[in-house]
């Protein structure tokens, strides 16, 4: 994709270096006495799809990026002009692969690709018979304290571990704060700093101890002492979320850009299929490969 819009890039900026400038606007940047104005610079972003329009249009850092490699390119180009390296019959030739690959894309662009739609209704039948897809799984917000204790570590170890565990549990239930405790205590460095907050999960994103001991609880209420290959956990859950379906509002543009982008490359694939056998194109992909016939 890189590729492409580097030779769609060029192709723009050499064609219109050569094109007479649109009506007086704000200037946005000199070439001698040569001025590029905001018109002249929007027209050029108009060229490119509504993806890379709309992601210029809503990073100043990238215009101005932008904008700065457009005059870059052009001052080289008239540099190049200058010392006749355009006339270079190598420098034709790669010149015409430019064009024709320009030319092809906004064939294939304007021509073809505009001629699919989407329909609401497509929308529909696609949303009601695809429900799968569209299904949120069970999950739970769950904050936890861990005091560690792996399978390397000594029996005496082990049991200071789950003392120390068991001591905090009592302070939890006499009433002391679980985040402030988590924060303090935990062995965790990912969730200590959030009060031992881990955020939402489903199942299967957990070790299996610690899964049926969090799904089990209700929101605020707090687990024994689970033991895993880490060590001893004291588990809150802080709230639930049931599985359910998104709903068809939610998704409805995501589907049609889906969608329209499957419908269109099919569309445009046929094209080309027909194109090449009208054309009695024959190609011989193992010559290249260094194969014999």
């Amino acid at each position: 994709m890189r590729q492409l819009f580097v030779i769609v890039f060029l192709v723009i900026i050499t064609v219109f270096v050569g094109s007479a400038w649109a009506e007086e606007n704000e200037v946005v940047a000199k070439i001698g006495s040569k001025k590029i104005t905001v018109s002249d610079f929007n027209r050029i972003i108009g060229y490119f799809d509504p993806q890379r329009q709309q992601l210029l249009e809503s990073n100043q850092q990238l215009k101005e990026t932008f904008l700065k490699q457009m005059i870059q390119s052009m001052v080289i180009a008239e540099i190049a002009k200058k010392e006749d390296f355009d006339k270079d019959p190598a420098m034709n030739e790669k010149w015409q692969f430019y064009k024709d690959s320009f030319l092809a894309n906004e064939y294939l662009r304007s021509k073809i690709a505009t001629q699919v739609s989407v329909q609401e209704e497509d929308v529909k039948k696609y949303y009601e018979t695809h429900q799968d897809e569209f299904k949120t799984p069970e999950m739970v917000r769950a904050s936890h304290i861990l005091i560690r204790a792996d399978k390397n570590s000594s029996e005496e170890d082990k049991k200071k571990a789950k003392e120390k565990a068991e001591e905090l549990l009592k302070k939890i239930k006499s009433g002391e704060d679980f985040a402030k405790l988590a924060s303090e205590f935990s062995d965790d460095p990912g969730s200590k700093t959030k009060g031992g907050d881990l955020g939402f999960f489903q199942k299967g994103r957990m070790i299996k101890p610690f899964e049926e001991a969090a799904f089990a609880l209700k929101p605020g209420e707090v687990s024994g002492i689970v033991e895993t290959q880490f060590g001893y956990h004291i588990i809150k859950v802080e709230e639930r979320k049931e599985a359910s379906i998104e709903p068809y509002e939610k998704v409805k543009e995501s589907i049609q850009n889906d969608l329209l982008q499957e419908r269109t490359r099919t569309k445009v694939n046929e094209f080309i299929e027909k194109a090449m056998k009208d054309a009695n194109v024959e190609m011989y992909p193992e010559v290249i490969a260094g194969e014999k016939k």
